[in-house]
């Protein structure tokens, strides 16, 4: 039979699987008798059909002369139970699982909100770095150039910082690093989290998609926010705001090391510093312009 023979006789799995087996073969030959007096074929409203299912369910369920075929039947039957609840319990997850996203979506706004108002202040990093020097592989320019470079011309550079947290960096071939002024370091993402190239905006070009320096802040609210580290993290990538604009976010790129700056190497950044100021004054080059080291 394609249908359980007590679903055909009306029985729900809860009766089925409270009664007794002696009571509960009293209700099906009680159920099998009020039926067929409505579907016997000899009555006016009767079905051939409907009457030999029902004998065929009884017969299945005829706990005296069939025991074996009555339990197992019983036993299917009210396996449905078992079903229905897990049935309940998927949809008691699902809404659960719609309340934790709703949660989390509201998580997600008032930290980037957070995030924004903390950003007009000043660097998001904790603790504020000072006396650091930390070496950086730049991806979103290792995306952009046609080919491998090594050595000197290879895309790191380094972000400085004095004791009072003042922010320098020094690109690769350059001997003098330059202060840097508009721009808010945001945090780190661990490298295991995200995959740059598939966040990073893409223009056109004649060899195809080539990768800009940022990501919509769309972007990195659903791809990096959930993962964001407010410290500098070896093996991180890092993000910055530029100018203000709060619109994207800038990938500085992959942090490789990050050690203490010795006094004295402060002092050697300082000369190198009142170098640069000297040469801009006697070259007539703005402060905004960069130079060739002196």
């Amino acid at each position: 039979m394609r249908r359980n023979p007590f679903e055909i006789l009306g029985l729900s799995p809860k009766i089925v699987k409270e009664l007794d087996e002696e009571n509960l073969f009293r209700l099906v030959r009680a159920c099998y008798r009020a039926l067929q007096q409505v579907h016997h074929p000899d009555l006016s409203s009767g079905s051939g059909e409907k009457a030999l299912e029902l004998n065929l369910a009884f017969e299945a369920l005829n706990l005296s002369k069939n025991p074996e075929s009555f339990r197992r039947w019983r036993k299917a039957y009210i396996k449905r139970l078992s079903r229905r609840s897990l049935k309940n319990q998927l949809e008691e997850m699902a809404l659960r699982l719609g309340r934790a996203f709703r949660e989390r979506d509201h998580l997600e706004e008032a930290f980037w909100e957070n995030l924004l108002v903390r950003a007009r202040e000043g660097h998001l990093i904790s603790p504020p770095p000072r006396r650091l020097r930390i070496k950086v592989f730049d991806l979103s320019l290792k995306y952009r150039l046609p080919y491998p470079l090594f050595g000197p011309k290879a895309p790191f550079k380094e972000f400085l910082f004095d004791g009072e947290g003042r922010l320098y960096i020094r690109f690769s071939g350059k001997h003098t690093p330059r202060k840097v002024s508009g721009l808010t370091l945001v945090g780190c993402v661990p490298r295991d989290r995200i995959e740059p190239w598939l966040l990073l905006e893409k223009t056109p070009g004649e060899e195809g998609l080539i990768a800009e320096e940022y990501l919509r802040a769309e972007t990195f609210r659903r791809a990096c926010l959930p993962h964001l580290k407010p410290h500098l993290l070896r093996e991180g990538y890092l993000f910055s705001f530029r100018n203000e604009d709060y619109s994207r976010l800038y990938l500085e790129g992959l942090i490789l090391n990050i050690e203490s700056l010795e006094k004295n190497s402060l002092i050697n950044v300082k000369k190198d510093l009142d170098a640069l100021h000297f040469c801009k004054k006697n070259s007539g080059f703005s402060d905004e312009e960069e130079l060739p080291a002196c």
